[in-house]
């Protein structure tokens, strides 16, 4: 689906609207959403197409109001914009067809090396230079082409970045942290535990998160040694495709399947012919993932599966983003401030890895060396359904002999923002698919869960971060409230968190007794260990923490005083798949005073998002008469 095409219908339809609607420069127009019903198109649809008239000066916006600025600028004013970009790149013909599709004037400056792209810049400083997008050569360093964007920035200039983030400077670029994760839960999901990476050099900031998400595999149970196996290629000639056979042939031999970064060379076809020669069949005897979906791996034989960052909605939010900053080139020289923009990836499965992987062989002896202890340390459990129970089943002390009658639920009701059911997700863009409403009992805490399956059928807050912003069309809380009032031994939370950052501090509970503060939590999350740390002292480390990632790939532990409770989210050919949310007792040291309230915060500058799910008071034994 190319939505170049859906944007450009709906911004003609809204020209016509605008045209046939006798408006005089400085009415104001009806919300979007209206206007969405009004012209039979999706409210999605008509915040873009306005987003085009805005960056034109056809309509001007005023906080949430909307005006009628006048008629249409003259072609020869239209935006234009100068894209740098790879000669020989398989995205060009994208940004032609949306440019047109858009009516952006795009002037293209091929280069063939890094110095003819940074030559460019120098051309492009002057006064009439509207907006520069930059597709950075794949194998050149950030500090190479980093200090010529800058100069253009210096010159009001806008300049994006695209598939390279430098610190400061407007970027558009894939989440390959994310894409790794996708390839390697599919593929265990698949049954396939020996993996290994093919990449480019890690000279690029694209190819160094890559091998980052890929060597925190360590600390997962049983991809330790996958964590290990990286072969790194050039531009896909034949040396490369000898090297990696070679490795299939001795240290890779255990492998069953090779994850390839290929967003810029075509060594897919050549690997699989090569593979195909040597008697190496794909999918049966080594599967094959694609972190980028380059057209060519959709025909190849067999069709190649792929981690897919969309090609035509990256470019119109480039394209976007490029309106938006020459709108207002007064604020680029606030570098700390640039927009920074992840895509995100989705899987698209092929013929490469149709067939099952092999069954994973464990023994006794081997789970007892001193590395793979360290990652079991680290790892989340083997993921049986008496594990779970017996995890969910723990007592706090204080609640081991606590009959339920003490405890009372605290009511969210009046706060909860998303659903954990809907298709949406309730974090980010995945539900929390097996998860009950109603009423749980998790170490020896009982909690009751609002809402539903449906996107109006709230059970969660979610506060504010950089990687949500808002809920149900209303932007999330960063600090929130909620009242209490009752004495109370301790106060449990159940929770979650996403996005972590390694012991990264993010929100923090407060108790109060009116005025008097009796307490705080901060949250720290646990999320992954740098790539280059010491996994001897991880355990240790990790203590610092008190709540992780609720995605099954982040290693997770027991804290004092927050523990996991495990939530079954699918089974496996061979493995159940879970994800984790997490109790933390707060115990008062004033249990004689009523709580008033408590008190959420957190830092929405952070990528870690906080979700309460519920609240419980456990109150003090009834004195006896």
């Amino acid at each position: 689906m190319s939505y170049g095409v859906i944007l450009s219908d709906s911004v003609q339809t809204l020209r016509r609207w605008l045209e046939s609607s006798n408006l005089s420069p400085g009415n104001r127009l009806p919300s979007e959403r209206v206007l969405a019903r009004e012209l039979g198109l999706k409210h999605n649809a008509i915040n873009r197409a306005m987003s085009r008239l805005l960056g034109e000066g056809v309509v001007r916006r005023d906080g949430y109001k909307l005006f009628y600025a006048g008629s249409e600028k003259p072609l020869e004013s239209r935006f234009a914009c100068d894209l740098v970009i790879a000669r020989r790149s398989f995205f060009t013909k994208g940004y032609m067809k949306l440019a047109k599709e858009l009516c952006i004037d795009l002037r293209i400056h091929p280069y063939d090396s890094g110095g003819e792209a940074l030559s460019y810049f120098y051309q492009l400083d002057t006064p009439e230079t509207e907006c520069v997008i930059f597709e950075p050569p794949h194998l050149m360093t950030v500090s190479l082409w980093e200090p010529a964007v800058r100069k253009l920035l210096s010159h009001d200039i806008p300049a994006i970045s695209v598939r390279q983030a430098a610190p400061g400077l407007p970027c558009v670029d894939p989440d390959y942290t994310r894409a790794v994760e996708l390839a390697v839960s599919h593929l265990r999901d698949n049954g396939h535990q020996e993996m290994g990476l093919l990449t480019i050099s890690p000279r690029s900031e694209s190819a160094r998160e890559i091998l980052s998400a890929w060597k925190s595999l360590r600390l997962q149970k049983g991809l330790a040694a996958t964590a290990r196996r990286i072969a790194y290629y050039s531009d896909g000639r034949e040396d490369d495709i000898q090297m990696i056979v070679e490795k299939l042939d001795s240290d890779w031999r255990g492998v069953s399947t090779l994850v390839i970064y290929a967003e810029h060379d075509p060594i897919v076809p050549h690997l699989l012919e090569r593979l195909s020669r040597k008697g190496l069949r794909v999918p049966q005897d080594l599967a094959v993932v694609c972190i980028g979906d380059l057209p060519h791996l959709a025909v190849t034989n067999p069709p190649v599966t792929t981690i897919s960052f969309d090609a035509p909605l990256m470019q119109e939010v480039i394209f976007g983003l490029a309106q938006r900053l020459t709108r207002r080139r007064q604020d680029l020289r606030s570098h700390s401030s640039a927009p920074r923009i992840r895509v995100q990836p989705h899987l698209i499965r092929r013929a490469s890895t149709d067939a099952p992987g092999p069954m994973p062989v464990r023994t006794a002896s081997a789970s007892r060396r001193a590395d793979v202890l360290t990652a079991d340390l680290a790892a989340a459990p083997s993921g049986s359904t008496e594990d779970f129970t017996r995890m969910l089943n723990r007592r706090y002390p204080l609640t081991s002999n606590a009959n339920e009658s003490r405890f009372e639920q605290i009511d969210i009701e009046a706060f909860v923002n998303r659903p954990l059911n809907f298709r949406k997700g309730w974090l980010g863009d995945l539900p929390l698919t097996n998860f009950a409403t109603g009423r749980h009992k998790i170490h020896g805490v009982p909690f009751q869960v609002l809402g539903g399956h449906a996107r109006e059928d709230c059970g969660v807050i979610v506060f504010r971060s950089t990687s949500n912003k808002t809920g149900n069309s209303r932007v999330l809380p960063s600090r929130l409230r909620i009242p209490i009032d009752t004495t109370a031994l301790a106060i449990y939370i159940l929770h979650g968190c996403g996005y972590s950052r390694y012991l990264s501090p993010f929100a923090q509970y407060d108790f109060y007794a009116g005025r008097r503060h009796l307490g705080s939590v901060p949250l720290v999350s646990l999320g992954y260990p740098p790539p280059d740390g010491d996994t001897r002292n991880f355990e240790k480390e990790a203590m610092k923490a008190n709540i992780q990632d609720w995605w099954s790939d982040f290693p997770h532990l027991d804290f004092p005083h927050a523990w996991r409770a495990p939530v079954m989210e699918g089974k496996t050919e061979y493995l159940d798949r879970n994800v984790y949310l997490y109790t933390l007792e707060w115990r008062n040291p004033f249990p004689g005073r009523t709580i008033t309230h408590m008190e959420i915060a957190v830092d929405a500058e952070k990528p870690t998002t906080l979700g309460v799910l519920a609240v419980s008071a456990l109150r003090p034994e009834p004195e006896e008469d």
